[in-house]
């Protein structure tokens, strides 16, 4: 039967079925409607069963009768009869992308909901699939199947010789990873959901990891330029967003903590005995209690009182994290990497855009072994092992005291409650 042109204006549509082709498989549907100057036209599809999700799909034919479209329902019907037999969804591969990241993001919400990740982790995501979803629509909008052989072939090219919006600046490997990874996450989700059936295999770049310590002599500068900061902060929560950055570093600096180890430290995990002070840190399933110096104790009663007399009603107990957001009793979930380029750059550091808040704790390490400390107890101390202090760090210690610190037998001043020499030095 032919299809004239359809008309502006029809009547309402009607279906009826044509053939069960293969029972309770595969039926072909024929859908006709009359237009308001009395001709018909037909339309044909395909219903497809899913026993596994419990729906049909259907499939849009192009032939313009009967015997054409049970033909092309057969074919459409054989390369998707794995798919469906294996429980995916081949009624979703109409869907434009966008349904299907939208959905992601709803669960990704969910999730931050139940405190499993961050609300600014779901906000990374949703900035990271921005970018898939332009890759989606310069390629023609092809279903998922196809948009992963694509991403494969073309993604890696395709991103190449983008830049920041921001800045004009190539985007950086480390950040074209981070992107990557939230796709990856997207697709095994869509998998999982039956919504396609390959996981795109796209390897990583290369990224330049350094261990370089914080420059010691642009240390003094930095802190000058983060207090200037703080001070001429005129939004209260931008001034305190500032104050936490600020003692971060002059808590990493001082203990060669961990960026994580800060995020969990709470007022509790300070104590004061007999001999001294000590802290409780832990973060990535591993945990310990170490001397604390008097200097950095200091630092942290500095940060207390600031917080106490710029938050009403501000106590360990209603707030009991010691690096909180501004009248909140969470902790700080994100430090500003913006805010220590600024200030680095601000301080005259070279190539202030290679250090990474970490830098700080490379700092202490290597200037605590530099002063004689051994490579066993600066291990015990950072909570990490001494193979790794020796495989990390053996390069940045002078030749004269290399046997000193990686061969000889460690101080073991720590295990006596004392404050070991190398220690007070790092804190002076």
């Amino acid at each position: 039967m032919s299809s004239p042109k359809k008309s502006s204006s029809v009547t309402t549509q009607k279906e009826r079925v044509v053939e069960h082709i293969i029972k309770g498989k595969l039926t072909l549907l024929q859908r006709y409607w009359e237009n308001r100057d009395g001709s018909l036209t037909t339309k044909y599809r395909a219903r497809l069963r899913q026993p596994h999700h419990k729906s049909y799909a259907f499939i849009s034919l192009a032939a313009e009768n009967a015997e054409d479209a049970k033909v092309s329902a057969l074919m459409e019907w054989s390369k998707r009869e794995t798919d469906i037999s294996e429980g995916r969804n081949v009624g979703a591969e109409r869907r434009r992308l966008k349904h299907f990241t939208d959905e992601f993001l709803n669960v990704q919400r969910g999730r931050a909901r139940d405190n499993q990740i961050t609300e600014r982790r779901t906000e990374v995501i949703k900035h990271h699939l921005a970018s898939l979803l332009r890759f989606y629509e310069e390629h023609k909008s092809p279903n998922l199947n196809q948009l992963v052989q694509l991403y494969e072939r073309g993604w890696v090219e395709w991103r190449r010789t983008q830049r920041n919006q921001k800045t004009g600046n190539l985007l950086s490997h480390r950040f074209r990873n981070n992107e990557v990874n939230s796709h990856k996450m997207f697709f095994r989700w869509c998998i999982r959901e039956g919504h396609c059936s390959v996981l795109p295999t796209v390897e990583g770049l290369k990224v330049t990891r350094t261990n370089a310590p914080f420059p010691r002599e642009f240390y003094n500068p930095l802190m000058r330029v983060s207090r200037e900061n703080v001070a001429n902060a005129r939004n209260p929560r931008v001034a305190w967003d500032l104050m936490n950055y600020r003692y971060v570093i002059l808590l990493m600096n001082g203990i060669g903590c961990r960026v994580l180890e800060t995020r969990g430290l709470r007022w509790t995990d300070i104590k004061e005995r007999k001999e001294g002070h000590f802290i409780y840190l832990s973060g990535k399933g591993k945990e310990r209690t170490i001397r604390l110096p008097d200097r950095v104790y200091g630092h942290l009663m500095d940060l207390y009182n600031y917080k106490e007399s710029n938050c009403e009603g501000y106590s360990k107990e209603k707030f009991p994290f010691v690096f909180n957001s501004y009248r909140k009793q969470t902790p700080s979930q994100h430090y500003s990497g913006g805010v220590r380029r600024r200030w680095m750059q601000s301080a005259g550091v070279p190539n202030y855009g290679d250090y990474e808040l970490v830098c700080f704790r490379h700092k202490f390490i290597t200037e605590a072994l530099a002063n004689g400390a051994h490579s066993l107890t600066v291990a015990s101390y950072c909570g990490t092992s001494q193979t790794m202090i020796e495989q990390t760090y053996s390069g940045l210690v002078p030749a004269q005291i290399y046997d000193l610190v990686f061969k000889n037998t460690p101080d073991d001043a720590l295990s006596r409650n004392e404050t070991p020499q190398w220690l007070e030095k790092l804190s002076q």
